[in-house]
């Protein structure tokens, strides 16, 4: 908690906001003392800012200072106490709807939706009606109109977490269901809580201020509403009597934004993906430090990937996840890059097609593809480029899949992206396409989550070939299969290329897999390159110490395939290891 604050005080928006608040909360708290009383009549009305009134006067001739100042104590107050109790009351409503279910959830859910559907300013009349006048009126009236909204947006978040493991730990260890939701729920919302309280906040005090322009606040009070509506019925606007309405319009400006700024530094501070990466290094960078020898691909080669290297900007610094890497990969070949997690593979793949995150880049070398330097394309000859020439079969089947587009809409949005292909063409591509991976035409107007995992990654495989490129990159496309489904779909890969010619990345840690499946596998140790081989004289016949350490973490492949280390290898395997394993922010490979 104390590193999160320390974290949140840096933050510039964060430090601005609460600047701005806390300067405020303090003239709340002690500025009353120090001016006059805002309800004695001091001066001429309408009089102009002077010396001696620093605001000027109001119609009535009262401070305008002193009702500026002494307003912002019950404005601010009532403010804070309305979006503590909303967002009490939206919480616990929410949380506990989304985490029983059933019958509780239906009549909670239906409360809820009553109350967004009645308009707030009729339902703030009513309450004000039966209330008895005062702060308290103010407060009922906005918790009452405000709740609902919370609720929703805690059930949600409720009905995310409640299948999490540790809440079945909770309910197997006999905790009640009170404690569940206040011990176990409630603290994994912190930053929702945070930033809906900060939201709420927001809302009270433009809400209060609003009825109370209206007349429907205490009119006998001195708050910030009540200084405008004052300033209305005196006429301050048609009097051109600016400095009546103007500081109290100032402060309500000033409070909401530094309202906003806290609750978005929140946001950043609790999402690091809204977060501003750090600047990485220019992609030009590449073009500058590539050597001559790095001009020119390997003749007869389909892909030359020459001295690559790629860096994550972090905020410890640069962290390199590629080091150097150099690769060929001939016409119709079956190419693997095996290694463990964090070794760089799934970055090497996605920079074949340009699709590093904004936080990284290529700081050397060149990919060069059948003559084509893709480090230098331009914007539109990278579109033209990827997928056409380079596809890519995601991990994720059900994440790469859209889920509100049936398959046909989907290889239609592929297609016309390449060349506007009629929805008539594309479905009928669609359907030939499914047919080619083994699956029902009949199935392009299915949905994703109708399919099985093995079916939705043959969908993948289907929308990579759908533009008959000549690579496709395949980033650990079985990890979530069984063996049985695995099998089938790499048969049908293989089958695949045999029949349309094109060559594999196929990327995974599965090392055995790659030795059945490739021509060739590299392996890949801490973003570095350290062997590259054909299968069989991998297999029987490595050389690199950390690839005889892999070998003999897979017993299956047999004592002849992978001789157990002796201590020696051991030891070098190890010692190679240190420093750890370079690893991508977020955990890519």
């Amino acid at each position: 908690m104390r590193d999160t604050l320390r974290r949140l005080l840096r933050q510039r928006k964060a430090a601005v906001g609460g600047t701005l608040l806390l300067g405020f909360l303090l003239v709340a708290l002690v500025g009353p003392w120090f001016v006059m009383d805002p309800t004695e009549l001091m001066g001429q009305p309408h009089q102009p800012p002077s010396s001696a009134h620093w605001f000027g006067t109001t119609g009535q001739g009262q401070d305008v200072l002193a009702q500026t100042v002494v307003g912002a104590r019950e404005t601010l107050a009532i403010g804070f106490a309305v979006g503590a109790l909303v967002t009490l009351v939206g919480a616990l409503v929410g949380i506990t709807a989304g985490y029983l279910g059933r019958r509780v959830d239906d009549a909670l859910t239906l409360t809820t939706n009553i109350f967004l559907v009645i308009p707030g300013l009729p339902l703030a009349i009513v309450l004000g009606a039966y209330l008895p006048s005062g702060p308290f009126r103010m407060v009922v009236v906005l918790t009452f109109a405000g709740w609902a909204w919370n609720a929703r947006v805690f059930r949600a978040e409720a009905l995310s977490l409640r299948g999490r493991d540790f809440v079945a730990a909770a309910v197997v260890a006999g905790e009640s269901h009170l404690r569940i939701i206040t011990r176990e729920l409630l603290p994994n919302m912190a930053s929702l809580v945070a930033s809906s309280f900060i939201g709420n906040t927001l809302y009270a005090v433009g809400a209060q201020v609003g009825l109370e322009f209206l007349g429907l606040g205490d009119v006998g009070s001195v708050t910030w509403g009540t200084n405008l509506y004052w300033a209305g019925n005196d006429a301050a606007l048609l009097t051109r009597s600016w400095w009546i309405f103007v500081p109290t319009g100032i402060c309500i400006a000033l409070v909401g934004f530094s309202l906003t700024l806290l609750s978005s530094a929140i946001d950043e501070l609790t999402n690091p993906s809204l977060r501003a990466p750090p600047k990485a290094p220019s992609a030009a960078v590449v073009h500058a430090v590539a050597s001559p020898e790095q001009e020119a691909a390997t003749p007869g080669a389909l892909l030359s990937v020459r001295e690559l290297s790629i860096e994550y900007m972090t905020q410890a610094g640069p962290s390199r996840v590629v080091d150097q890497v150099s690769l060929d990969i001939a016409p119709g070949e079956v190419f693997g890059l095996a290694g463990e997690s964090g070794s760089g593979k799934s970055t090497l793949g996605s920079a074949l097609l340009r699709l590093l995150p904004s936080s990284a880049a290529i700081t050397h070398g060149r990919i060069l593809f059948d003559g084509t330097d893709v480090t230098a394309l331009s914007p539109e000859a990278l579109r033209a480029f990827r997928w056409s020439r380079v596809s890519m079969v995601f991990q994720s089947a059900m994440s790469a899949l859209n889920p509100v587009l049936t398959l046909g809409e989907q290889f239609h949005d592929t297609l016309a992206a390449h060349g506007g292909n009629s929805r008539a063409s594309s479905y009928a591509r669609a359907r030939e396409l499914l047919s080619m991976v083994g699956l029902k035409p009949e199935l392009v107007d299915a949905w994703p989550h109708q399919l099985s995992g093995g079916m939705r990654q043959r969908v993948g495989i289907a929308l990579a070939l759908a533009l008959e490129p000549r690579l496709v990159v395949m980033d650990e496309p079985t990890t979530a299969l069984d063996v049985v489904v695995q099998k089938e779909l790499l048969q049908r890969v293989v089958e695949l290329k045999e029949r349309l010619g094109f060559a594999v990345l196929f990327i995974t840690h599965d090392l055995p897999l790659l030795l059945a499946l490739a021509d060739r596998v590299g392996i890949l140790q801490a973003g570095k390159l350290v062997e590259v081989d054909t299968a069989q004289r991998l297999r029987t016949d490595a050389r690199h110490p950390y690839t005889r350490l892999l070998l003999s973490s897979f017993p299956h492949l047999g004592a002849a395939d992978a001789p157990t280390p002796s201590p020696d290898v051991l030891e070098q395997a190890t010692s190679a290891l240190k420093p750890p394993l370079a690893a991508s922010p977020g955990g890519r490979r």
